[in-house]
C-alpha cells in the first residue's frame, strides 16, 4: 500500500505546484513578463545537478545520447514559455486538464513511431480525454472569454506537445541508461537553457530587477517553495512507479491530480482568492466538474 499513500503525495504536490504557478503569475508579476522566473528555474536546475554530481556522481554516457539528453532538457526549458503565457488568462484546475492531453500525445507517438498497438479500450479513452477540455472552453459564455479561453487553450497545447517530445526522449534514453545520469544531463540541458533564454530577453531582466526592487520576499518564497514541492514530486513519483505497477501508478496519482486541484481551486478561491483563483459560477464550477470526471475516466481506460 506504500504505493498509494506516495501516489497520494505526489498528486498533491502537483495540485499545490499548479496553484503556485498562477500565485506567481497573477500576484508576484501582475501577468507581466512571468517567464521571467525562468533565471530562478535554471539557477535551481543547475545547484541540483551539481549536487547529484558531487554527492552520487554520474556514469558514462555515449556522446549521441548526452546531445539527446541535453536537447530533451532544452525542450523542457522552452515548453514553459507558452506554459506561462496561458496562465496569464487561465486557471489552474482547466491548465491541469490540459495536462492530461500528454498521455494521448505519448499513445499516438508510441504508435506512429514504435507501432506499438492501441486498444479499442485505450482508443475510447483517448478520445474521452480530448473531449475533456473541450468542454471547459465551450462553458465560457460571453464570446469575448471564449477567444480568451481558445488563445490559452492553444498555448497550453503548444506547451504539453513540447513537453511531451522533451519526456519521449528521456524515457527512450532512460530505458538503456542509469536514470541518475539521465536526470543529470537532463537538468544542465534545462539550467543552461533557461539561463540562457534569460540573457537574451532583455525584457525579461528590466521586469526581474522591478521585482527584486519591489516584491523579492514575495517572489523568493514562493518559487523556492515551488521548486522543493516540484523536485519532491519529481522523485516520489519515481519511486512509487518502481515500487508499483507503473500504469496503476501512474493512472492513480494523475486521477488524484485532477481531484486535488478541483477541490482545492474552490476551497482556495474562497479562503484565499489571490492564491486561488478559480472561477465559482456555477456553470464554470459544473464543466470543470465534468471535464474531471471525463479527464479521469479517459486515464483509467488508457492504463
Amino acid at each position: 500500500m506504500l504505493w498509494l499513500y506516495l501516489c497520494i503525495i505526489v498528486a498533491l504536490f502537483w495540485s499545490i505546484s499548479a496553484f503556485i504557478d498562477n500565485y506567481v503569475t497573477d500576484v508576484v508579476f501582475k501577468k507581466k513578463k512571468p517567464q521571467t522566473v525562468k533565471i530562478f528555474d535554471g539557477i535551481s536546475y543547475l545547484v541540483i545537478a551539481a549536487a547529484i554530481l558531487l554527492a552520487i556522481g554520474v556514469k558514462e554516457l555515449s556522446i549521441p545520447s548526452i546531445g539527446y539528453l541535453l536537447l530533451s532538457g532544452i525542450l523542457a526549458s522552452v515548453s514553459t514559455i507558452p506554459y506561462y503565457l496561458a496562465l496569464r488568462d487561465e486557471e489552474s484546475t482547466t491548465a491541469v486538464i490540459f495536462y492530461q492531453l500528454s498521455p494521448v500525445l505519448y499513445f499516438l507517438a508510441e504508435w506512429l513511431i514504435f507501432n506499438e498497438p492501441i486498444t479499442g479500450i485505450q482508443l475510447i479513452g483517448l478520445i474521452i480525454i480530448l473531449i475533456a477540455p473541450v468542454v471547459v472552453v465551450f462553458s465560457r459564455k460571453r464570446q469575448k472569454s471564449r477567444r480568451m479561453e481558445f488563445s490559452a487553450a492553444l498555448l497550453l497545447l503548444i506547451f504539453v506537445l513540447i513537453g511531451t517530445i522533451s519526456g519521449l526522449i528521456t524515457t527512450h534514453i532512460g530505458e538503456k541508461a542509469d536514470f541518475v545520469s539521465v536526470f543529470f544531463w537532463f537538468l544542465l540541458g534545462r539550467g543552461i537553457s533557461d539561463i540562457l533564454l534569460y540573457a537574451m530577453h532583455k525584457d525579461w531582466q528590466k521586469r526581474m530587477k522591478y521585482i527584486w526592487r519591489h516584491d523579492r520576499f514575495k517572489f523568493l518564497f514562493a518559487l523556492t517553495v515551488n521548486q522543493t514541492v516540484c523536485v519532491a514530486a519529481e522523485f516520489i513519483s519515481r519511486y512509487a512507479l518502481i515500487i508499483g505497477i507503473a500504469s496503476l501508478v501512474s493512472a492513480t496519482y494523475n486521477v488524484l491530480e485532477l481531484i486535488f486541484t478541483f477541490v482545492l481551486g474552490i476551497i482556495l478561491s474562497i479562503i484565499w482568492p489571490k492564491f486561488g483563483r478559480e472561477k465559482l459560477k456555477r456553470h464554470i464550477i459544473i464543466a470543470h466538474l465534468i471535464a474531471t470526471i471525463l479527464a479521469s475516466i479517459g486515464i483509467i481506460l488508457i492504463q
